[in-house]
């Protein structure tokens, strides 16, 4: 089934983007403050490599970002019926995934990496409505990185250094700067449609997320977009599907968070340098945690994706 096609779904199932994902809507006023703040920042020359400045980018990302993941178990439980058995072995089967991503980055660094952004990229790509082309949309997913490799081509390889080597890095710069141009094209053509087709807020913030990638370092330009845009994207589709009250202020919200709490403290113990008292957060191990969380995260939105064409395509058969 190709994504976007309008299918009569049963009312538990909901939507996979329900109008367009409500983009405008998944565009906060913080988003807008951090990126006039980056940007007078740029404007003035301050230095953004500093330890403060790293650290407040890894905050935002584990707290602003990372906790949009722990709602898979609300949905899991909402959408889906699971419960007893069924939501045990979802959680064993949650948890080996991440914990096999985790350990790929010991045994295999490289294909750690790669398959690091070609999950981000896929992920991402989950925020567009157009391209309708899965291939393409993953492309427009690849986009935020690829504008950090071509504008931070330094602080990119010095950020892959550290989570694997130097010439692990220098591969993986490479093949995205091979690719880089295609997702930007792709992405200008999705951004240009969403604003054509109503979604401006959405579209114009897009379009300063990848500048500010291509102009500020990683550590914080990525954070502002990963915490402050696509996983607020991700939490409007959930308001939209289960409404506001299993999200925002109760227990479904204070889960997400304690689970990515653990998250984070089963990573320190898994990776003593990530909290250093008197560095900080390793800013190598704090996106090694990204992709750790990400890994089952995708692949539970994936297996939901499919399932729900496939009830739809018996829905419309049935009709």
């Amino acid at each position: 089934m190709r994504a976007g096609t309008s299918l009569p779904l049963p009312a538990a199932i909901g939507t996979a983007r329900s109008s367009a994902l409500a983009q405008d809507r998944a565009v906060p006023w913080l988003f807008w403050l951090g990126a006039v703040l980056l940007g007078l920042a740029l404007i003035a020359r301050i230095d953004l490599h500093t330890a403060a400045a790293t650290q407040a980018g890894m905050l935002l990302m584990l707290v602003g970002g990372l906790p949009h993941g722990g709602h898979d178990l609300l949905v899991a439980k909402r959408r889906w019926g699971m419960k007893g058995s069924a939501l045990a072995l979802f959680l064993a089967a949650y948890s080996a995934v991440a914990a096999a991503m985790a350990l790929t980055w010991w045994i295999a660094p490289l294909l750690a990496l790669l398959a690091f952004l070609g999950l981000a990229a896929w992920h991402f790509s989950e925020d567009w409505d157009v391209p309708q082309d899965g291939l393409l949309r993953s492309a427009a997913g690849l986009a935020p990185i690829a504008a950090a490799v071509l504008g931070q081509p330094r602080a990119v390889s010095a950020l892959f250094a550290a989570m694997t080597d130097p010439p692990t890095a220098r591969h993986a710069v490479a093949l995205v700067t091979l690719v880089a141009p295609v997702a930007l094209l792709v992405a200008a053509v999705a951004i240009a449609t969403a604003w054509q087709t109503g979604s401006r807020r959405w579209a114009a913030a897009q379009g300063t997320a990848l500048v500010l990638l291509a102009t500020a370092p990683p550590t914080i330009a990525f954070p502002l977009y990963f915490a402050l845009l696509h996983s607020r994207r991700h939490i409007v589709a959930i308001f939209d599907e289960f409404g506001t009250s299993a999200v925002g202020h109760g227990p479904p919200a204070l889960l997400a968070a304690a689970l990515a709490g653990i998250a984070c403290a089963g990573w320190a113990a898994f990776s003593p340098g990530f909290v250093d008292l008197a560095h900080g957060i390793d800013p190598a191990l704090a996106f090694q945690l990204f992709s750790v969380v990400a890994a089952p995260h995708l692949l539970f939105e994936a297996m939901g994706t499919r399932l729900r064409a496939d009830m739809g395509d018996r829905g419309a058969h049935a009709a």
